[in-house]
């Protein structure tokens, strides 16, 4: 397996937190769930022209159907080079598919200079971004693939970005109300709540949640709570013992059947599902 990650210089990583570079051997079909960030990504299957992901299985971990392959019923397909909006929701993949995948993920707001009000649409979809970009998509998956090492695709990809970033553009420049939201809500010794941004903003909360859910792809409350469920998984993959107690109190949960519940609206899975699923996949991988 090869892993590559790259952050982009000035201006383009105000706007860009990483591109990156997965290649693996061939895998068994696996399904896997891949959990919401809040994070726009645009991604390009290098092995062939085509992204696809899954319906939720009733066993995600493990093989869907008899022969391997997932059934197709519950597929869906778009061309090589897409967008996967902000989602608040778990999607599935097939691990076998993701035998070269290069991707670039948008710091949160970061995707409206590049898709404009499109942003809000895509909260929770993929789209071909050649539906957004038109011709110009292919163009941007060529010069990848023409690429001859994963560094160079990096570059070709972030040359790219960099291009369409800089070049006069129809949408305004992103909302500095929404600028002051992001960096309040990222800030964990503040603690800041929607009423209290629109408050110290002196903006009515529904020019503000139009504003954001805009710019960023998902309402305030929701991309809050994306965040605050990344917060816990960050908490469970540094600890060999979880205490949930502890994490839903140091994550901001107000008691633990609350943290339970939105821990299984985003993974679909309680959070003792998930550690349980987690060190299953980690004990295959070593022991493979």
């Amino acid at each position: 397996m090869r892993f590559v990650v790259h952050t982009p210089p000035p201006p383009l990583a105000r706007f860009v937190s990483q591109l990156w570079y997965y290649a693996t051997p061939e895998l068994p079909h696996v399904l896997e769930r891949v959990l919401p960030s809040g994070a726009v990504n645009l991604l390009i299957n290098i092995a062939e022209d085509e992204l696809r992901w899954y319906d939720d299985p009733t066993a995600p971990t493990g093989v869907a159907a008899a022969g391997g392959a997932p059934s197709p019923a519950r597929c869906h397909r778009l061309r090589g080079i897409a967008v996967c909006g902000a989602h608040a929701e778990h999607i599935t993949i097939d691990t076998a598919e993701q035998r070269e995948i290069i991707g670039a993920e948008f710091t949160p707001g970061g995707a409206f200079p590049f898709f404009g009000p499109d942003v809000e649409a895509l909260g929770g979809a993929h789209v071909s971004l050649e539906a957004i970009w038109g011709r110009e998509a292919d163009l941007v998956r060529e010069r990848v693939l023409e690429a001859k090492s994963p560094e160079a695709r990096l570059r070709a990809l972030e040359s790219a970005l960099a291009v369409r970033l800089l070049r006069p553009r129809a949408p305004p420049a992103r909302d500095p109300a929404v600028d002051f939201a992001l960096a309040a809500f990222a800030d964990p010794s503040r603690a800041c709540t929607v009423a209290d941004v629109t408050g110290q903003l002196g903006m009515s909360a529904k020019r503000f949640i139009r504003s954001f859910t805009e710019q960023v792809g998902l309402t305030p409350k929701r991309y809050c709570r994306v965040r605050r469920f990344q917060q816990v998984i960050s908490a469970i993959e540094r600890g060999e013992r979880v205490s949930w107690a502890g994490v839903a109190a140091a994550c901001g949960y107000y008691d633990q059947a609350h943290f339970i519940h939105d821990f299984r609206a985003f993974a679909g899975l309680t959070p003792t599902e998930y550690v349980a699923r987690r060190r299953e996949r980690n004990h295959v991988r070593l022991d493979g």
